[in-house]
C-alpha cells in the first residue's frame, strides 16, 4: 500500500473526527466514547430517578409548609408594653394570619423602633406552629403634653416619644395657647425640670397649665386663682411661697385676679 495513500487516509480520518462527522462515536482528547445503547440510557435513567423524586418532594413539602392552615400565626404575644397599645404593635408587625415561615423577624423589629418614640429595643421571635413573640423595651415617659385635644408622651427632657389617645394616670401639662401643637422630637422652651420638681412637691396635682408668658401655671382654692409659676426657680420653696400667701388672703377674706410667683423673691398677687 502506498505510503501517500495511508497518510491521506489518516489525515481524512483526523479531520472527520475534529470536524464532528463521526456519527457513531464521539471523540474527547483522542479517546472514543461509544453512544449510550437503550438499556444503558435506561439504566441512567434510572439512577437520576432518585435525584428528580427528591426535588420535586422538597418543592411539594416548601408548598405545603407555607400553604398549610397550622402554621399561619395566629398567636402574636407581646411583652413589655406599659405605654404603647396592643393594637398599634400588631398594626405595625402585620403578621397576623401569615405563614410563620414569611414572618421577616429582623424587618419587623425595624418598623417597630422607626415607628414609635417609645420604643427603644423590639426583639421578635418566632415559635412553631403559629406563634409570634413580639418583646419591647421602651424608654421613660414622665408626663403627657396636651394641645387642641391632642396628647403626646414626654419624656423627662421634654422629648416626644409619641402620641397617645388620652391622659390616663400621668400628669398633664396643657398647652392651653396653642405653644406647640403638633409636637415633634423636642419641645424647647418648656421648664420640664421645674414641672418635675413642683409635681414631687405638689403630688396631688394632676396637670398644669402652660403659656410662654406665663410659664406653669397652676389654679387654687375654689374661686380657681391662677398661679402664675414662671419657667425657672425653686420648686419647694414656690409652694412654700404659695400656700402661706393662700392662707393670709383666703383668712383676710380677699378675693384675687391671680398670684404672681414667677419671682419667688418677690412674690406678688392682683386683687379683685
Amino acid at each position: 500500500m502506498p505510503a501517500r495513500w495511508f497518510s491521506e487516509r489518516r489525515l481524512g480520518r483526523r479531520s472527520e473526527t475534529r470536524l464532528g462527522t463521526a456519527e457513531s462515536a464521539t471523540h474527547i482528547d483522542g479517546m472514543e466514547v461509544q453512544p449510550l445503547d437503550g438499556a444503558a440510557r435506561r439504566a441512567l435513567l434510572w439512577v437520576r430517578m432518585p435525584a428528580g423524586i427528591l426535588l420535586v418532594g422538597s418543592i411539594w413539602v416548601l408548598i405545603s409548609l407555607f400553604t398549610n392552615a397550622r402554621f399561619r400565626v395566629t398567636d402574636v404575644a407581646i411583652e413589655g408594653a406599659r405605654l404603647v397599645r396592643r393594637q398599634d404593635v400588631l398594626q405595625v408587625a402585620d403578621v397576623t394570619g401569615d405563614s410563620i415561615f414569611r414572618v421577616r423577624a429582623g424587618e419587623i423589629e425595624r418598623r417597630l423602633e422607626a415607628g414609635s418614640g417609645l420604643i427603644e429595643d423590639a426583639t421578635v421571635r418566632c415559635s412553631l406552629p403559629n406563634q409570634v413573640l413580639i418583646a419591647l423595651v421602651e424608654r421613660e415617659a414622665t408626663l403627657i403634653w396636651e394641645s387642641g385635644g391632642r396628647y403626646w408622651w414626654i419624656g423627662a427632657d421634654g422629648t416626644v416619644l409619641g402620641p397617645t389617645t388620652g391622659a390616663g394616670t400621668m400628669p398633664v401639662l396643657h398647652d392651653i395657647r396653642g405653644y406647640s401643637p403638633e409636637p415633634d422630637g423636642h419641645i424647647a422652651g418648656v421648664p420640664w425640670a421645674l414641672a418635675h420638681d413642683l409635681w414631687e412637691a405638689l403630688p396631688a396635682i394632676e396637670a398644669f397649665d402652660y403659656t410662654s408668658e406665663h410659664g406653669l401655671v397652676l389654679y387654687v382654692t375654689t374661686h380657681e386663682w391662677p398661679v402664675f409659676l414662671g419657667h425657672q426657680g425653686d420648686a419647694r420653696l414656690k409652694v412654700a411661697l404659695l400656700w402661706t400667701l393662700v392662707e393670709r388672703l383666703t383668712t383676710s377674706g380677699i378675693n384675687v385676679e391671680y398670684i404672681d410667683l414667677r419671682n419667688e423673691a418677690r412674690p406678688t398677687f392682683k386683687a379683685l
